[in-house]
């Protein structure tokens, strides 16, 4: 039995940036020993679907996804809020599936439930508007009109605005107060989110059976990834040269 790894928040950038050559290195490792590899949104930092043109800099991590690929292993992508529009090239030249909507899947009998968390988001409803909206067909339509250097500098000005935001705050607790038990009454076994940056581990007796809740941390500051292999595990990586680190039940500060 292969396992199934589960990602998200990698907000790849440049290739010769450190954290993006981090994440190729366990991306390119998973080729033929992965079943499966979920990529549960905000995999780039800034994504959108032209019809004749992908951003240069982005080569290296879709060569990486094309192997996966052609090893055999199942690559899942849901788009995130920094890349919710992913058009056709992953799907048609790639061979990536992609997961707009939630999703379900069923591992070792069990009920999963996977999205990105985004338009959910407790902590202010001006950051759920914001997120529909970037989701929204027309925007995209509008975004690609755009010529691809100028819509990449403005993300590039985007995403270091969002990155100056310090200091670890936890999970908001609405996704455990609501969120979690009204998947879990809607059928799942396990919940699995991202867009949080923060690496969660959370087991619940509710509706009358065990539920666990991951959110999956990011590969800015946490480096963390879920493996199914039977049972659900969270883990740290520790770069190409030593093991991961197993991480407990409980919300991970970033180390």
């Amino acid at each position: 039995m292969r396992p199934t790894y589960f990602l998200s928040d990698l907000h790849l950038r440049h290739p010769d940036d450190a954290r993006t050559q981090r994440a190729l290195a366990f991306l390119r490792a998973r080729a033929g020993e992965a079943e499966a590899v979920y990529l549960v949104g905000d995999v780039f930092d800034l994504w959108l679907g032209y019809r004749s043109a992908i951003f240069s800099a982005y080569f290296p991590v879709l060569r990486a996804l094309a192997d996966l690929v052609d090893a055999g292993t199942r690559v899942v992508l849901f788009p995130g809020n920094h890349d919710p529009d992913t058009g056709l090239f992953l799907s048609e030249h790639l061979g990536v599936s992609v997961a707009v909507e939630p999703h379900r899947i069923t591992l070792g009998g069990r009920s999963v439930w996977l999205e990105h968390g985004d338009v959910h988001d407790p902590r202010a409803p001006w950051r759920r508007a914001v997120n529909r909206f970037a989701r929204h067909p027309t925007v995209h339509r509008f975004a690609r009109a755009v010529h691809p250097d100028l819509v990449w500098a403005a993300a590039r000005v985007y995403g270091d605005a969002l990155r100056g935001a310090k200091g670890y705050h936890g999970l908001p607790p609405g996704l455990l107060a609501s969120f979690f038990p009204e998947r879990v009454a809607q059928g799942a076994d396990v919940v699995i989110i991202g867009h949080y940056h923060r690496a969660v581990s959370h087991e619940a007796e509710l509706h009358g059976r065990r539920a666990e809740f991951y959110v999956l941390g990011d590969w800015v500051e946490h480096h963390t990834f879920l493996r199914w292999s039977g049972a659900f595990e969270l883990f740290r990586d520790h770069g190409p040269d030593q093991p991961p680190e197993a991480l407990p039940r409980g919300d991970h500060a970033p180390p």
